[in-house]
């Protein structure tokens, strides 16, 4: 049973961290801070999330001696696939914000999937070198945002 139907106990939302490129290549790169946020968000059931097209951003083949870092950071994390909400959500943003997809994508499709988690019922927090664009796409949503 959910936490949020056992009678008397009051909802609890879980927590999820959506990792932008810049927070997924520290993490990768092992940056105390974000390494300790992976590391320790399973045992204080908060996911972590980032976007399909965010791995392709992160991904850096020169790092062939952190190959290791990268498939545990990825097997940490619940990369969620650029479907038709997705899209469709990024596009609508993008439209919003007045930005064209050439240069804000990849941005656009990361706030998206901090808005569909936060719509599972997720208290998000979105990790990002990018806080203006963040801020600017998820203007209209309850996300915090916050500075990598």
């Amino acid at each position: 049973m959910s936490r949020s139907k056992c009678a008397g106990v009051p909802s609890v939302r879980r927590r999820a961290f959506v990792l932008d490129s810049e927070a997924l290549s520290k993490t990768v790169q092992g940056d105390q801070r974000m390494a300790a946020l992976v590391k320790a968000a399973p045992r204080l059931d908060i996911a972590v999330v980032t976007s399909a097209l965010t791995t392709l951003e992160a991904w850096n083949p020169q790092q062939g001696a952190r190959r290791g870092l990268w498939d545990w950071a990825l097997s940490r994390i619940d990369v969620e696939h650029t479907d038709d909400q997705v899209i469709s959500l990024a596009r609508g943003m993008l439209k919003t914000s007045g930005l064209h997809g050439h240069k804000y994508a990849i941005d656009a499709v990361l706030a998206a999937v901090a808005v569909k988690t936060a719509q599972r019922g997720f208290e998000v927090t979105v990790f990002t070198s990018d806080v203006d664009d963040m801020d600017t796409f998820l203007a209209d949503h309850r996300i915090r945002v916050e500075r990598v």
